[in-house]
């Protein structure tokens, strides 16, 4: 939306609607290894009522370590508690706290983790922790694979395409006699290539997509996003920080994607059940799009050929954002994962991408019988860091009298949430993160409130270990590492993949071989 008038009037519009509609949707558990039996999961594939509560008695399984993050606290309110560990919230320069001061139970007596993957140490049931949730570096980002040949895992981050099966070349990278044209045994297909986006994969799979026709952050709820506190209730402390406004918020996001100008796909790789209901290793690719014919008004049309972008591409041609994930009777569960997330040009916030941290998918995988057809009830989650808000412009200094400052004087999107201020009728924040990403205690921010015509400021912050930073730019300082919980809802569409189109931008800048669009295989592997 680039137009700040129309902005201000749909304004007042968006704040009567924001409470309106239902929501089918998931929450998943931050716990740790694995994205299987992760404890409290909400079958993404079935209605939920709002007004029954997730049913907080279903064990977790002990040995998944769960993040125990922290309740959102009304910051609007003054907080008169004398902050102690085991009062079960989670106080700057705590990791966790989950209400005792006993140790082995995953939080410690000095609410300090005991045991995650991605803290650095291997814990029991992990085959590595390299102290990330990062796929393709050594050590997968559940901690399961340490992402080498032979292991009899196809490490798909890493380039694999097999791995201990039968005709799998000594490197993991091809499968022999694949791309010679014929359908051998095992092969879904055979277009005469091993080139990625046609169709037909480098394994001899067949390539699938969907496209987003629905992105938009999700309401306030506790059956909508991840569980980092492991209390059944999903965390979203950055829309609880937009109040009312984050319909407004939403404006931004979705209307690029609704209209087909912005093309955001999930792929599947490593996809050994065509229909895609039953999948114990398989990828997620989250890559941007580009319309392949010409008409931008069919592109959530289902079966509608589209491109892959370059820009969102490896020099291997592998998603640069993906998510280690499973499938199981239709029910996907992806993650955690931490990713660079473009979300493409949304408009009057520009193009946007952010580091999305111990990052969750689910949803339900529909088919029909031959193919993946769509992604229904699709949540994504996780935690997005300050400073990747800090890149962000305050959506106030773009509505007449919002309050942001103007263009010349404006703030930024995390000075909004963390100072808070009020767009006309709705106010925004005051919020502080609620996930201790880095492990050192929860960092806070202090900021001036918005007011009178000026912006919201921070002027000082303190690390998770009590480090005063001073000065505006300590939101960027890399000790800051923290982050706000979020969730976002996702609605796709089946596309046909009909190669790659060259540059980051958009629209790309030509395709591969010269502007010749990379060949499809047979229509056989395609929906009717």
């Amino acid at each position: 939306m680039r137009n700040p008038t129309r902005l201000a009037a749909v304004l007042l519009a968006l704040g009567a609607t924001t409470a309106c509609g239902s929501t089918v949707v998931s929450v998943q558990a931050d716990s740790g290894p694995t994205p299987i039996d992760t404890g409290l999961f909400v079958d993404a594939g079935q209605p939920i009522d709002a007004g029954q509560p997730v049913d907080a008695g279903q064990p977790i399984d002990a040995g998944q370590p769960v993040d125990l993050g922290t309740p959102i606290v009304d910051l609007g309110r003054p907080d008169t508690r004398v902050p102690r560990c085991g009062d079960a919230i989670l106080d700057p320069m705590e990791s966790c706290d989950d209400g005792n001061n006993v140790s082995g139970d995953r939080c410690s007596a000095t609410c300090r983790f005991e045991a995650r993957c991605g803290d650095g140490r291997v814990d029991m049931g992990e085959v590595c922790d390299d102290g990330n949730n990062t796929s393709g570096d050594g050590c997968r980002s559940d901690c399961l694979s340490n992402e080498t040949c032979g292991n009899r895992i196809v490490d798909t981050a890493r380039g694999e395409v097999c791995d201990g099966m039968t005709n799998c070349a000594a490197d993991c990278r091809s499968v022999l006699m694949c791309g010679n044209g014929r359908m051998d045994p095992g092969e879904q297909c055979d277009d005469g290539n091993t080139t990625r986006w046609d169709g037909c994969g480098p394994d001899c799979r067949l390539e699938q997509a969907v496209v987003l026709n629905r992105l938009s952050i999700a309401p306030e709820s506790p059956t909508i996003g991840c569980d980092f506190s492991g209390d059944g209730r999903a965390d979203n402390a950055f829309t609880h920080a937009l109040g009312p406004a984050y319909g407004v918020i939403n404006s931004f996001l979705t209307s690029n994607v609704s209209n087909g100008q912005v093309l955001l796909q999930l792929a599947f790789l490593n996809l050994t059940d065509p229909r895609g209901q039953n999948l114990p290793d398989t990828r997620v690719g989250w890559v941007l799009g580009s319309d392949a014919n010409m008409d931008v008004t069919d592109n959530a049309t289902p079966g509608n050929p589209q491109f892959v972008q370059r820009g969102s591409l490896q020099a291997s041609l592998l998603p640069i954002a993906s998510f280690q994930s499973v499938v199981r009777g239709g029910v996907l569960t992806g993650g955690p994962e931490d990713i660079l997330l473009p979300l493409g040009n949304t408009g009057g916030l520009g193009s946007l991408q952010f580091n999305l941290k111990r990052g969750r998918i689910s949803g339900t995988v529909v088919a029909n019988d031959t193919r993946i057809t769509e992604i229904r009830n699709g949540v994504l989650c996780g935690a997005i860091q300050g400073r990747d808000l800090a890149n962000i412009r305050n959506p106030a200094g773009l509505i007449p009298g919002g309050g942001g400052g103007g263009m010349m004087n404006n703030s930024t999107f995390l000075e909004l949430i963390v100072g808070g201020q009020t767009l006309l009728i709705f106010r925004i924040g005051p919020q502080q993160p609620d996930i201790d990403i880095d492990g050192d205690g929860l960092e806070r921010y202090e900021a001036r409130m918005g007011g009178g015509g000026l912006p919201p400021r921070i002027e000082a912050c303190i690390d998770g270990d009590g480090t005063r930073i001073e000065g505006r730019e300590c939101a960027m300082d890399p000790r800051m590492a923290d982050g706000f919980s979020a969730a976002f809802q996702v609605g796709s569409s089946w596309i046909n993949l009909r190669g790659v189109s060259g540059g980051g931008g958009m629209g790309g800048g030509g395709l591969v071989d010269g502007g010749v669009p990379t060949p499809t295989p047979s229509d056989a592997g395609r929906a009717p």
